[in-house]
C-alpha cells in the first residue's frame, strides 16, 4: 500500500521549482514558464501518488539535471555572443588606429 507524499510536500516542491525556473534566460522564462511550472506539478503530483517521496525524488533528478543543462548553455550562449562581439569591436578598433595612426 502507497501512501504517496503529502500534498504539502508536492506544494511545497512546485515552489521551489518556480524559483529555480529564474535560473532560465528570462525570454525562456516568458515563453514557457508557465507551462514548466504546470507539467512539473502534473509529474510531481503522478510520482508521488504512484511511488511516494521516492517518486517525487525521481522528478527532482530529472528537473535538477535539466534546469543545469539548460541554464548553463543559455548563459555560455549568450557570454560566448558577447566574446565575439568584443573581439570583434576591439579588431575594428585596432584596424581604424592603424589606418589613421599606422601609415605614417
Amino acid at each position: 500500500m502507497n501512501l504517496g507524499a503529502p500534498a504539502s510536500s508536492v506544494r511545497m516542491s512546485c515552489r521551489i521549482h518556480a524559483a529555480l525556473l529564474r535560473l532560465y534566460p528570462s525570454p525562456l522564462r516568458r515563453q514557457f514558464g508557465e507551462e514548466m511550472v504546470e507539467v512539473f506539478a502534473d509529474q510531481m503530483r503522478d510520482a508521488c501518488q504512484r511511488d511516494g517521496w521516492v517518486g517525487g525524488m525521481g522528478v527532482w533528478r530529472c528537473v535538477g539535471g535539466e534546469t543545469l543543462r539548460t541554464a548553463m548553455s543559455s548563459y555560455l550562449q549568450i557570454a560566448a555572443i558577447a566574446l565575439v562581439s568584443g573581439l570583434t569591436a576591439l579588431g575594428l578598433m585596432g584596424s581604424f588606429f592603424w589606418a589613421i595612426f599606422g601609415q605614417r
